[in-house]
């Protein structure tokens, strides 16, 4: 494929694939380039499953949601059979974006001539198109013209598609991951909840910036005043399926790190078999290529990073509670001071994020290489692998 620029070299492979304690990191024009990010676009977020939006943001018949990610224009649709799918927010007559906003409709209508499509994709009308009060031509063939499916899937609250249509079953591709989450975490316990690790934001940051700086726990207590190192820390290896970090700790303790008790020693519900046993297990994941699945003993927070080009990341989170904790009115004030408490934390993270986005250049232009801590940082060694070997195949 000679319009596929080389965009890291056969020593940078080779240096990175090196142990944890040896290993040289990404280049710093991994983070900035548009080559290296086009590339990305092909090898990492095309070929593969990317998580691009929340179930629970679209849970009624009718409901429509428009996502920006890594250069496509999608569009998420429940239908009336309860299932979502998605489609390329493209028009079939002149490429306008259909929707432009979040809504609850029964069709999807182009705001520029007013093609209309059903919430199954099809093109059901084509006003004036032959003329004044004339909406149908005798010569058009309106069943091939049909918005273009994007092949998509669901897990948890997470809605996954895969652009190149190329990928295995989704069902298959995350057997490795839900074998390590499900056995402890009961998912069906747990439910959306006001409050929590919930909302949108946008960072000015290259898209591994964001989950390489949640990926690890170094950092904790030189950026982030709630926390301190944890002494119970195992990363978790999945390949090229997930990477993350786990950590171990009495309930109580657990409650109070995570935001999830207040002053008076209220706490919000935890799973069962960890109320019962004292003991709790964290434990989160990062699934390639862009979503995160932090699972604490009383709620699930879900994450998704949507690259909206080399040096701009759009960030969206949910928060899922267990049991009660998600709707009853005695914690509603505990459900805010998560979310506070949370939002404080990226709040510390924003301006360490842009600086190193900034210093990426000048790394880049010095050949700085980077190294990484062989206890904290076993799980972003191994993204960083994920992503060379991804962008390599067809850059060597």
């Amino acid at each position: 494929m000679n319009d596929i620029p080389c965009v890291l070299t056969s020593e940078e492979v080779a240096s990175l694939s090196k142990p944890t304690s040896e290993a040289q990191g990404l280049p710093g024009r991994a983070y900035f380039d548009e080559g290296f990010y086009e590339t990305e676009r092909r090898d990492v977020f095309a070929s593969g499953w990317m998580a691009v939006g929340f179930a629970s943001d679209i849970p009624k018949f009718g409901d429509v949601v428009p996502v920006s990610v890594a250069g496509w224009e999608l569009v998420l649709v429940r239908g009336r059979d309860g299932v979502i799918q998605c489609f390329h927010n493209v028009c079939r007559h002149r490429g306008m974006k259909v929707v432009g906003q979040a809504c609850n409709s029964r069709t999807l209508s182009c705001p520029y001539h007013r093609w209309t499509y059903g919430l199954d994709g099809k093109l059901i009308g084509t006003p004036a198109i032959a003329g004044v009060n004339r909406n149908e031509a005798p010569e058009f063939e309106e069943e091939l013209l049909g918005l273009v499916p994007v092949r998509s899937g669901q897990w948890f609250d997470f809605i996954f598609v895969n652009m190149d249509g190329k990928a295995r079953p989704l069902e298959e591709h995350l057997q490795p991951m839900r074998e390590r989450i499900e056995p402890t975490f009961d998912l069906s316990l747990v439910q959306r909840g006001s409050g929590g690790r919930s909302g949108s934001r946008e960072f000015p940051v290259n898209w591994k910036v964001v989950l390489e700086g949640s990926i690890e726990d170094y950092h904790l207590p030189y950026v982030h005043k709630a926390f301190k190192h944890s002494s119970d820390y195992f990363t978790e290896d999945g390949g090229e399926i997930y990477a993350g970090f786990s950590s171990r700790r009495d309930l109580g303790e657990a409650l109070q790190r995570y935001a999830a008790q207040d002053e008076a020693g209220v706490s919000l519900p935890a799973f069962p078999a960890m109320e019962r046993s004292g003991k709790a297990e964290t434990v989160v994941l990062f699934l390639f290529p862009n979503a995160i699945l932090s699972c604490t003993p009383t709620y699930i927070s879900t994450s998704i990073m949507l690259p909206l080009g080399p040096q701009r990341t759009a960030y969206s989170a949910r928060t899922n509670f267990v049991n009660e904790g998600a709707t009853d009115p005695r914690f509603e004030k505990l459900r805010e001071e998560n979310s506070a408490f949370w939002n404080n934390v990226f709040g510390e993270d924003d301006g360490i994020w842009q600086t190193i986005q900034a210093m990426s250049h000048v790394r880049e232009e010095l050949r700085l290489a980077t190294r990484f801590s062989p206890h904290w940082e076993r799980a972003l060694h191994v993204f960083q692998k994920y992503v060379a070997k991804q962008v390599a195949r067809r850059s060597s």
